[in-house]
């Protein structure tokens, strides 16, 4: 009986947190349209939508077959949210990038492991299979590949070893599939997908991931919609103007077949385009006959100005193209095109980042940058892809060394040369090809031209005007091919200008207009109306027959026209507004705000008062802005710093976190930004903090954010553990279970120094002398380095390397210095000194024996654990009194 209770619980709780949102969406997802569906999966697994997305998802709403629709494998799963989650170990990586295989990076199941990394040591490459395996959204751009440099291809895998409520488990994660759902219900924290971000208002905007997903959706959805209305506006286009707006009357078959083209069949139009040889002489009769009828010749002399009037719409239509300003958009556009493609080829691949100088991307800075690439390759670096960030290189520049953020930014700068330029590609791209388009349009056919001709000729019975028309179509076509064909050669000449006599069809047009008023000013008898209506039936009918193929194909673009209307209805956001809503009262509670609100507090964020402000709707999805309690109206992109913006993240991840029952692990990849060393130390303390209670995992290519976190942690009393990921010569992702060696605890160093004092003093027991004395040299080198590192930790207490402040809370730990204690460091420091200072070849001083040696390592240890045993006393002692009071 506890069971039932148990899960209607559950449902209830349902869409309170992330994951049961994203299930519920599943869920109210199969009432979508295939293309919506296909589309919430690639937002469930990317940071957004790309226009190769946005033109996929438009081919999937005209036909969604081919639709992958969301399903729960691309999301966390519920039932991972009720259970604890640790990981244990990741190895058996193969063909990720450059990742060493046969490489085990492990995870202590409890407390912080800090996982550090430079860049390129493969650190990155163990993130992205975390982020892929947990089912955390990747940022653009960031992908998974194959070694490049491997002569085997293979597809990416990886064995992840963890723990569900203390069960092991193991699973196999393959690219693009899914792995083990468990693994799920750890959560990852990226700053580049974090649900708090600067808007294109320079607001920085909250939106949960669920929230997140539907109102992209809803962007896709205009976005679709609005290719699908520019597909529609090109098949309109298409019409021709014979069609669109038809000489034959109304009242006939023909005309009512013309004016109901949407729901006519092909046979009908073959039917009535078919006349008999009888029809034939029938409609030749007739119009001798009704050839002095008024009302017949005002109606023929309207149909031959209604075709003069089409053929003057084409022939401007055709010299405006061939003229000279058009050849001159050609030509620019051709020259465009090919400087964009030129641009496009010389750039290279990576990320952009904000800067703080203006004007970044200006036409000034780009020529300043190229001439930086010019120089790198020619003098500086040559022979090497610029920018060159290898070890040791400098920037070309400002000649300073380079630094990991310097690094960063160069790759950035580099990338966004790129992107500016393949955008620019395709600009002059399709301006290219709508400019040829249009000439193909405006080329009139010979068929049009001669049919022109001779109804000026023999229908209206003007020679002279026939042949200057033909002439004139006919050099204003050649002239057009000419441009078209030959403007990408610099010496071709074009044809002379032709005229067409436009001006006299216009007065012939008139004319005609004023003749056939005329003649239907008069009235005529019932027979003679009913002989006009047999004429109009035959000569509409025999209209028909000339323009047969067009009309069959304007009735298949209408139907396409009928199908891509019936598209756009799939595109209603009407439900995604709906869900929007219910999902943002289900996950955006003012418990959520008021732990937002803490969280910002303890990773103190400026001493601002920010909170979660709920403002307008995009497109019927609720938006929340970050703001300032004390001016709402400000806008906070341009206040946060990165480290502030990151900081508020975390806040808003970690609020989030707050709402769920769960204790499985979090995997933090670089939560700190190298930019702003200023809030380090607070977000080292919450990550610390958290660390008591669930498993943290802690990515990071910062050596004093590692430092902060081990200081944190010791002061909180939580378990810290750490590795090291290096890279070799080939390949990279070596891992180490320890720290950095300038990293590694005192205490670690001195028992380091113990064991390799074991492995080596057999060469002082063999008498190899030269070996012995560099051994030595190193021991006591080594010796005097931790001796300085144990006084720097004996008075971290109060002050330490790296930080902005003095700790004043911890000088009470300083009281247990003696004038022993100096002594005793002082004459140690000293004794190894000793051998590093050079002396005179007569003394030839004698080396110190491996006892001497383990003498001093003693010595050193002793020290540092008599300090730490007194100044943990003192600290006791200290806490007792201020409980006391």
């Amino acid at each position: 009986m506890q069971e039932p209770k148990k899960q209607a619980k559950l449902s209830t709780a349902s869409g309170t947190n992330e994951a049961a949102a994203l299930a519920d969406i599943i869920e109210w997802s199969k009432g979508c349209p295939a293309w919506q569906r296909d589309a919430l999966r690639r937002l469930c697994v990317q940071d957004q939508l790309e226009s190769s997305d946005i033109a996929d998802l438009t081919a999937l709403c005209k036909d969604g077959a081919a639709a992958v629709p969301l399903g729960a494998e691309h999301v966390k799963d519920v039932a991972a949210a009720t259970v604890a989650v640790t990981l244990k170990s990741l190895h058996t990586v193969q063909h990720v990038n450059a990742l060493a295989a046969g490489e085990s990076l492990t995870f202590d199941k409890v407390g912080v492991t800090v996982l550090y990394g430079d860049n390129g040591s493969g650190k990155s490459g163990y993130a992205r299979i975390l982020k892929r395996a947990c089912r955390a959204r990747s940022p653009r751009g960031e992908t998974i590949l194959s070694n490049i440099y491997s002569s085997v291809n293979g597809h990416p895998s990886a064995t992840i070893e963890f723990s569900v409520n203390g069960n092991n488990h193991s699973s196999t994660w393959l690219l693009n599939q899914p792995a083990d759902a468990m693994l799920s219900a750890i959560s990852v924290f990226d700053s580049r997908t974090a649900n708090v971000h600067v808007d294109q208002t320079n607001d920085v905007a909250y939106t949960p991931l669920p929230l997140r997903v539907l109102a992209s959706l809803a962007q896709a959805c205009q976005e679709v919609k609005q290719k699908l209305a520019a597909d529609v506006k090109v098949l309109e286009q298409q019409t021709p103007a014979v069609i669109s707006k038809p000489p034959c009357q109304p009242g006939t078959k023909t005309g009512k077949l013309m004016a109901g083209l949407s729901t006519a069949k092909a046979a009908d139009v073959t039917a009535l385009a078919t006349l008999t040889d009888a029809e034939t002489v029938r409609l030749a009769t007739l119009k001798s006959d009704l050839a002095a009828d008024p009302v017949r010749l005002g109606r023929q002399l309207l149909a031959h100005k209604a075709k003069i009037d089409a053929a003057i719409l084409r022939i401007e239509q055709l010299t405006t193209a061939a003229g000279d300003s058009n050849l001159a958009v050609v030509k620019s556009l051709f020259t465009s095109l090919n400087v964009a493609r030129q641009a496009s080829q010389a750039a290279s691949t990576s990320l952009f980042s904000k800067e703080a100088f203006p004007d970044i991307g200006s036409a000034t800075w780009r020529a300043l940058w190229e001439a930086a690439r010019t120089y790198s390759m020619a003098s500086a670096y040559p022979g090497k892809e610029f920018p060159v960030t290898d070890e040791d290189s400098r920037c070309v520049l400002c000649l300073q060394e380079l630094q990991p953020e310097t690094t960063a930014r160069l790759k950035s700068f580099e990338g966004f040369v790129k992107d500016e330029s393949k955008r620019r590609e395709a600009i002059a791209q399709r301006a290219y090809s709508d400019v040829l388009a249009s000439i193909d349009t405006a080329i009139l056919p010979d068929a049009e031209r001669d049919g022109l001709a001779d109804m000026i000729e023999n229908d209206l019975g003007d020679v002279v005007l026939a042949t200057e028309v033909k002439t004139g179509i006919t050099q204003a076509v050649t002239r057009l091919i000419h441009i078209r064909d030959k403007h990408p050669e610099e010496n071709s000449a074009a044809p002379p200008v032709p005229v067409v006599p436009v001006a006299k069809l216009r007065i012939v047009s008139a004319d005609l207009q004023k003749r056939a008023t005329g003649l239907l000013a008069d009235g005529g008898s019932e027979e003679r109306k009913q002989l006009v209506a047999e004429r109009d039936e035959l000569a509409d009918r025999a209209w028909l027959a000339g323009i047969k193929d067009d009309v069959i194909a304007e009735m298949q673009r209408r139907l396409k026209i009928a199908t891509l209307q019936k598209a756009v209805k799939d595109t209603s956001t009407n439900r995604v507004t709906a869900k929007s809503a219910e999902v943002a009262e289900s996950l955006v509670t003012n418990a959520l705000r008021a732990q937002f609100a803490k969280e910002v507090d303890r990773l103190g964020v400026a001493g601002l008062a920010i909170e979660l402000r709920q403002e307008k709707t995009s497109q019927g999805v609720p938006l929340f802005r970050v703001s300032l309690m004390n001016k709402p109206d400000a806008k906070v992109g341009e206040v946060l710093s990165e480290g502030e913006h990151r900081c508020v993240a975390l806040a808003a991840f970690l609020a989030e976190m707050s709402t769920t029952d769960s204790r499985s692990c979090i995997v933090f990849d670089d939560p700190v930004s190298s930019l702003d060393h200023m809030h380090r130390e607070a977000v080292a303390k919450r990550l610390a903090a958290e660390g008591i209670d669930r498993q943290i995992v802690v990515f990071t290519h910062d050596i004093s954010f590692l430092l902060l976190m081990n200081e944190e942690c010791r002061s909180a009393g939580t378990h810290i553990a750490f590795r090291s990921i290096n890279r070799g010569t080939e390949f990279a992702g070596f891992c180490d279970a320890n720290p950095p060696p300038n990293a590694q605890p005192v205490e670690k160093v001195i028992e380091s120094m113990g064991k390799h004092l074991a492995n080596t003093k057999i060469q002082f027991e063999k008498g190899k002398q030269a070996e012995s004395y560099s051994t030595v040299h190193s021991f006591q080198e080594q010796l005097r380095t931790t001796w300085e590192r144990a006084v720097e930790e004996a008075l971290s207490p109060v002050i330490r390397r790296l930080a902005n402040k003095v700790d004043t809370k911890g000088i009470y730990k300083l009281t247990i210095f003696t004038a022993d204690d100096c002594n005793i460091m002082r004459a140690a420091y000293g004794r190894c000194s000793s051998l590093l200072h050079s002396s005179a070849d007569v003394l030839n001083k004698p080396l110190p024996n491996p006892a001497v040696i383990a003498t001093e390592i003693k010595a050193l240890s002793d020290w540092v654990t008599d300090i730490q045993e007194r100044q943990e006393k003192v600290k006791a002692t200290e806490s007792l009194k201020a409980g006391g009071n």
